[in-house]
């Protein structure tokens, strides 16, 4: 113990030494080479860190391993030391002041062993420059791939006049894709929100929209159904709303995923049909009662008609009621050529 405390008591006493140009035959040529050769190491050393320290501070926010930086930088700095010591004792033998300096550079250096040990594992398993750029071109393939899928998706629901609609209900916000305000024709600048969405119903359909809203909540289950729209041009749309429900841990509707499909010209198209349907069907019921009536006055009337003496004055009164008969039958004819020609404009 007295032995170390001495140590540290004369650590920068050099009186019991001899300094390295008295210790032994050094030639003029011989010392200042080794004098060069040292502070040309210690240079260097004290240089190497200084970048690492300059690296780091650059790269702190994507930096890994910054300790072992660190180490690294302080392992350095300490061998240096010992060179500029050892070119020091030439003049000065502090001798025991290069002792400790080596003993702390030991130290450290078996420290960045134990420290570039634990982390080997984690760094050989990082991949080298030729697999990240392999990433990255797999990645960018990716990516374009996906765009074009992206695009070829767009082009698909504008052909199908689709569009997709998720309302976050516990955020109360609405999410739409890009082909929302081509089918509702809106402004380009015009946010959709669940509030300013039920502004664009049809008046005759608002009461329809919040009865099914009520028996989405109600039920948790989400029917298909259609409604009005009135866009943002003052034209009426058809619109084909589906969806489904996404409940929360407690039982509660936290998310509705759906599409809005134009079904316009489908609708149209179908209400021609049903009137042209029941414009078939007035036909067939003029046809059936109307034409029926007067026909059957006719044949009624030429029974009556007394073919043998022609002379007959019932004869006149037969002739009568089949003219009338006639007449009416001509009406009703002209009633179903009026439907017709109305079916075929409605074409």
């Amino acid at each position: 113990m007295k032995q170390l405390t001495d140590f540290f008591k004369n650590l920068f006493e050099h009186s019991d030494f001899r300094s390295f140009w008295r210790n032994g035959s050094w030639t003029e040529f011989h010392g200042w080479l080794y004098i060069i050769s040292d502070l040309l190491i210690w240079s260097a050393y004290f240089v190497i860190p200084l970048l690492i320290l300059f690296y780091i501070i650059t790269k702190r926010q994507k930096l890994r391993f910054s300790g072992l930086y660190i180490l690294f930088a302080t392992f350095i700095l300490m061998c240096g030391a010992t060179y500029f010591v050892d070119a020091l004792m030439f003049w000065v033998p502090v001798y025991r002041f290069s002792a400790l300096m080596r003993f702390v550079t030991g130290v450290i250096s078996w420290v960045t062993v134990f420290y570039v040990v634990k982390i080997l594992p984690l760094a050989f398993s990082l991949r080298s420059s030729d697999e990240l750029e392999s990433e990255i071109r797999n990645r960018k393939r990716a990516e374009t791939e996906l765009q074009e899928k992206n695009e070829l998706l767009q082009e698909a629901e504008k052909i199908a006049k689709l569009c997709y609609i998720q309302w976050d209900v516990m955020n109360e916000r609405v999410v739409l894709s890009d082909a929302v305000k081509h089918i509702l024709e809106l402004a380009p600048d015009k946010k959709l929100t669940h509030s300013n969405f039920t502004q664009i119903i049809h008046p005759e359909d608002v009461k329809h929209l919040e009865k099914m809203i009520d028996t989405i909540f109600i039920k948790k289950f989400f029917p298909d159904f259609y409604c009005r729209i009135i866009t943002g041009k003052d034209e009426v749309k058809h619109i084909l709303v589906r969806g489904e429900v996404a409940l929360n841990e407690y039982g509660s509707i936290a998310m509705i995923n759906g599409t809005l499909q134009d079904v316009t010209e489908q609708r149209l198209y179908i209400q021609k049909i049903q009137l042209q349907n029941q414009k078939l069907k007035d036909i067939a019921w003029i046809q059936s009662h109307k034409v029926r009536s007067p026909v059957a006055t006719i044949m009624g009337l030429i029974q009556l008609f007394n073919k043998d003496e022609p002379e007959d004055p019932i004869n006149q009164q037969v002739l009568e009621g089949i003219q009338e008969a006639a007449v009416n039958l001509d009406e009703v004819i002209k009633e179903i050529n009026d439907k017709t020609e109305t079916m075929k404009l409605n074409k």
